[in-house]
Formats: structure tokens, sequence, C-alpha cells
């Protein structure tokens, strides 16, 4: 845990940090044509894997065999879809209307061909628990792509400055990678082993294919129906609220799937390790996602200039729904540690039923309508999201939500506080450290006044 909390902190401390002077010196709308692009790249990485990798971590007696035979399947897919994205660009970029981007997709879509040349080392790391060696390896590749970014951005590169950043950093990670995890493919290919990891991972690749289109319809509308700055707002929007949400549950997701998956036929384990990993992850994350939607104007004026202030009231609405993922994540990787994909997979096929409903409501509405319908759906998902879990580990819904009523009320009462701090103060640097210091105090003040057991479980997990 602790290594992966320094790997994530760093990553996300170099790569903000980054983003951050980038931003400065290249325009919004040329991240607007990074993110338009990424609506395709996101979809075809689904493809790479298939959800194979999960079903190799899950398997405690893998053999050279199964690893072989993963390692070859990602090779022949990334390449199948290299192709596919070189030969798509002229169409993508029509449908656009914007020449450019097909030089920038082909270019970009390289990553499909070098990434998996180590997507197995990476996933008997992960299965390995050997966090450590993952962290140094991270670390490096994203301060060396950072700085080819810089650098190029400092040239005056533009767009070309983000593509050969995310280019090296694939490279790098890749390389190191090679080198550093021992493990070597055979010239095998096992069909019987093939179609184990299949039968368990197909229902994992049409969850994740449509959580991967439907994630990606909303930038795919805004890029077409409004503009490329407009999904440069949305998509710094949401870049924020990952760093404070989507990170720090993979950060859980990552060292409890494996140990849990040992745990997977002691349901009074498994239910226990929920619950402890729940709680946590609500005291950590709900106070960082109020505290980001609280100071969203002075943080966004400070740290990327007025140019890009329309990200604020987009920012502000987007930390209402993210700080729920955890939930949803934590809860639907039960179904996944039990092998049940195909509940996995209906339940995502009635959300994105649902989404896509209110999608089609508010966009007409503008972008800060688009947003409170995510709002909606992420409530509504949660419902849905737990239903099994109350129904195999007795865990409903109101269970949950009384063992987190403490953190979420002391979240609320530290967003109201540091929301007003910072509308009384303005948009400047003192407003920001000031908004920050208090909702901080609050909180942090709060748990311990009111001795929360969330802060003697981290203080137990230090030690």
């Amino acid at each position: 845990m602790m290594w992966r909390l320094i790997e994530q902190g760093g990553k996300q401390v170099v790569f903000f940090t980054i983003s951050v002077v980038i931003a400065r010196l290249v325009m919004p709308d040329q991240f607007g044509m990074i993110a338009m692009l990424g609506v395709f790249t996101g979809v075809a990485s689904i493809f790479v894997d298939m959800g194979l990798s999960m079903g190799l971590t899950r398997k405690t007696d893998r053999t050279q065999v199964d690893c072989s035979t993963v390692y070859w399947f990602n090779i022949a897919t990334g390449i199948t879809l290299y192709w596919i994205l070189f030969f798509s660009a002229p169409f993508i970029s029509d449908f656009y209307a914007m020449p450019q981007l097909t030089a920038i997709l082909r270019v970009s879509a390289l990553t499909f061909i070098i990434g998996p040349i180590t997507a197995v080392h990476s996933t008997l790391l992960g299965a390995e628990l050997n966090f450590k060696l993952s962290t140094k390896i991270n670390l490096l590749s994203i301060v060396s792509s950072g700085l080819v970014g810089l650098t190029l951005a400092y040239l005056d590169f533009q767009v070309w400055a983000l593509v050969f950043q995310n280019l090296t950093q694939c490279i790098v990670t890749t390389a190191t990678l090679w080198i550093c995890v021992k493990w070597r493919p055979s010239f095998v290919f096992s069909l019987a082993s093939f179609k184990e990891f299949f039968g368990f991972s197909s229902k994992l690749l049409g969850s994740n294919l449509l959580e991967a289109v439907y994630s990606n319809i909303t930038p795919l509308i805004i890029g077409k129906k409004f503009n490329a700055s407009d999904l440069a707002f949305y998509n710094r929007g949401q870049s924020i609220t990952n760093m404070t949400s989507s990170m720090p549950t993979a950060v859980l997701q990552s060292v409890t799937y494996p140990m849990l998956c040992k745990l997977q036929h002691d349901d009074e384990a498994l239910k226990e390790g929920y619950r402890r990993t729940l709680r946590l992850a609500a005291f950590i994350i709900f106070p960082l996602c109020l505290g980001v939607g609280a100071v969203a104007y002075p943080l966004i004026n400070v740290l990327y200039t007025s140019t890009w202030m329309f990200a604020a009231p987009l920012l502000s609405i987007m930390v209402f729904y993210m700080m729920w993922y955890p939930i949803h994540a934590i809860n639907l990787n039960y179904l996944i540690v039990k092998g049940k994909s195909n509940l996995f997979l209906r339940l995502e096929i009635i959300k994105k039923i649902m989404g896509v409903s209110i999608l089609c409501i508010t966009v007409p509405l503008g972008l800060e309508a688009m947003c409170w319908g995510s709002v909606a759906g992420s409530i509504i998902s949660l419902f849905l999201n737990t239903h099994y879990n109350g129904k195999f580990l007795g865990m409903t819904i109101f269970s949950q939500l009384k063992d987190m009523s403490h953190t979420i009320a002391l979240s609320a009462v530290m967003y109201v506080c540091a929301r007003a701090v910072a509308h009384y103060m303005g948009n400047d640097i003192v407003s920001l450290v000031c908004s920050i210091a208090t909702g901080a105090t609050i909180y942090i003040g709060g748990a311990l006044l009111f001795r929360f057991p969330e802060v003697k479980e981290l203080i137990n997990l230090r030690k």
C-alpha cells in the first residue's frame, strides 16, 4: 500500500506540475485535439488486453504457457489495432473537420504496438505485489516524458509536445519493464489456456467496452457539437477530479484485488475486508473531491490562468459525482473477485442505458447541465452497484452509508466553509491558500476531535 501511495502520489505531483506548466504554453484548443482522438484510442485500448490480465492475476497457479499465451495475444491485437487506427485516421479527421488530426493520430497510436510488449510483465509485478519496482519504473517514465513535453512546449511545438510526451512515457515504461522484469515469453500459444482466460474475461471485455464507449460519448459529443476549446475545459475538469478520485481508488484496488482474491472463499473475511476498504476510501477521497470543488475557481485561475476559467464551473459540479467513484468501483470489485463477471456485465448494460438517456436529455441544455446529469446518474448507479453486495454479503447501500455517515457529514461541513471563504475572498492565490487551510483544519481537526475510527486505522496501517 505504501509503495502504491508513493507511486500514485509521486506520479500525480509530477504530472500535475508538468501539466500546469504546459497548459500555460499550449492553447486550450490544442489540448482539445488530443482529447478528441482520446475518444477513439480509449475505446481501442480495451481490445488490446480484453481483460485477460485480470484473469492472469486471479489464477494463482498460472504457468509459463498461460503467461505466453496472453503475451502473444496482446502483441497481435496491438498491431492489428494500430493499423485499424492508421487507416481510419483520415475519416476521423473528416468527422471533426480537422485535417491535422490524421498525422497526430497515426503517431499517437504507436503506443498500441509498443505497450503490449511488456503488458504481461506489468501484470506479474502486480500479481506478486512487487509495487516497489513498479513505483520506480512509473516515476522514471513520467519524469522523462514530462521533460520531453516541457521542452517541446517551450519550443512552441504546441500539440506535438503533448503527442511526444505520451509516446515517450510509453517507450520508457516498456524499456524499463523489459530490463527489470526477468520473465520472457516462450514461443507457444495454448488455445486451451486462452479459452480458460477468455471465458472469464469476455464478460469483463463487454463491461469495459461499454464503459469505454459510454465515457467517451460525452467528449465525442462535445468535440462535435461544441468546439475543441470547450472539450479542453471539460477534459481539464475531468483530469483534476481523476487525481482526487480515480487515482486513489486505483491504488486501493491494485493492492486489495490480488489480496481479496485469496479470500474469495471466506465470506466473513471478505466482508470485513470490503468494509474497511470502503470506510478508508470514503475518509480519504470524499474530502479531497469536495475540497477541490470548493476551491475550483481560485484553483483554476491561479494554476492555469484566466484563459482556462470556464473549466472552474464544470469542475465544481464534477466533484459531486466523482466523489462516489470509489464506492462504485469497490462494490463492483466484489463481483470480479467472486468470478461473477456475468453479473458485472448485466449491471453495466443497465447503467449505460440509463446514462445515455440522461445524456440525450441534457446535451441541448449545455455543458453544465451535462455535468449535473452525471451527478444524477452516479447517485442512481450507487443503488445498482451495491445490490449484489447487499444480496451476498449483507452490505446493503444503507449499511454502507451508515458506515460512512460521519465522513459524509464532516466533508459537507468542510465543503461549505471552504467554499464560503473562496467565494468572499475572490480568485487569487491568497483566497486559494486560505480556503484550503480552512477546509483542511475543519476536516482534520474534526476527525481527531470526534475520534473517527479511520484515523486509528490509518495509524495502524502505517505501523
